[in-house]
């Protein structure tokens, strides 16, 4: 017996776009175009109807003032639902608004359809793709801006997230699920937030954040 195909909707304000995405992706047997739209309204109406199981959508659509609105419709609608952002922007802020949008992946549209049918395997089997490697550049980049002047030791605000994420024992997958980067940014950021604190490992960083009582 074979497998389930992946049920997804697909929405993009540019036909030509949309019509090729959805051709590439009927190539596939795994994955299943149950509905297609152009413009927020019907995207609405196709995503209040249901029967999918992946969302996949443009950043930015011309009807509305946020191009994640239709991310926060379909939370709002469907909680839980799985949501694929697949855009032509490389913006560090647009990936964190994404993720903290709720969506579960962030792909580029250059990317070859081999990798984008493989992220939305992911993304229904719970996982998250890994970023382009650009991408991941610019991610650390920004986990390296100057923090603001409340937070110690010189952290960045996501270095804040990741060391209070580990306080609270999540795993460097965890972290990187929570913060919409990769695990090898998130070992890579633990490298700075070791160094900053002046200590040497996970357990030594936890045990300092808890001497200073700075998550209560």
């Amino acid at each position: 017996m074979g497998t389930t195909p992946i049920k997804i909707i697909l929405i993009d304000d540019h036909p030509v776009v949309l019509e090729g995405l959805s051709s590439g992706l009927r190539q596939y047997p795994d994955l299943d175009i149950v509905g297609t739209a152009v413009n927020v309204q019907d995207a609405k109406s196709l995503i209040s109807a249901g029967g999918f199981d992946l969302m996949v959508t443009d950043l930015n659509m011309p009807e509305v003032e946020d191009g994640l609105d239709l991310v926060h419709f379909c939370t709002s609608q469907i909680p839980g639902c799985k949501i694929v952002v697949l855009t032509y922007s490389n913006r560090p802020d647009d990936i964190f608004r994404v993720n903290q949008a709720g969506a579960c992946a962030y792909l580029i549209k250059d990317a070859d359809l081999d990798e984008i049918a493989e992220a939305f395997s992911i993304v229904h089997a719970g996982g998250r793709p890994a970023l382009k490697p650009e991408l991941e550049a610019a991610l650390w980049q920004k986990l390296q801006e100057n923090s603001p002047d409340e937070l110690p030791h010189g952290l960045s605000e996501r270095e804040w997230k990741a060391l209070k994420c580990m306080a609270a024992g999540d795993t460097n997958e965890e972290i990187a699920q929570k913060l919409f980067i990769s695990p090898r940014v998130v070992r890579r950021s633990n490298t700075a937030i070791y160094r900053k604190l002046g200590v040497r490992n996970r357990s030594e960083a936890i045990a300092h954040a808890m001497r200073q009582n700075w998550f209560g």
